[in-house]
């Protein structure tokens, strides 16, 4: 499995939180819903805002969040987030 084997479809963007809601087709089968894409600051850039992208997830206990979809591959992830970044700069004209 490859990067183009993954298609991204920007389903919603809420400008005032800066948070776009995206789902991933995996080979046009395959529907992956909630993939979401902030742009924010971290403790680690808390001057610089930079894109975040995380797969869909669930809130447990304690603050903590669970990962729907796990990736087994770290390199495809990376390529995927990477693509899911773009699409959302693209489709919200932020930079």
């Amino acid at each position: 499995m490859n990067i183009q084997d993954f298609d991204i479809k920007i389903k919603k963007y809420d400008k005032k939180k800066n948070l776009v809601i995206v789902n991933v087709l995996v080979q046009g089968e395959i529907e992956i819903r909630g993939f979401t894409v902030r742009y924010t600051t971290t403790k680690y850039s808390p001057s610089i805002p930079i894109w975040l992208a995380s797969p869909p997830c669930i809130k447990g206990r304690l603050r903590t969040y669970f990962w729907i979809v796990e990736f087994k591959d770290p390199a495809l992830w990376q390529l995927l987030e990477q693509k899911i970044i773009t699409s959302a700069k693209e489709y919200t004209d932020i930079l």
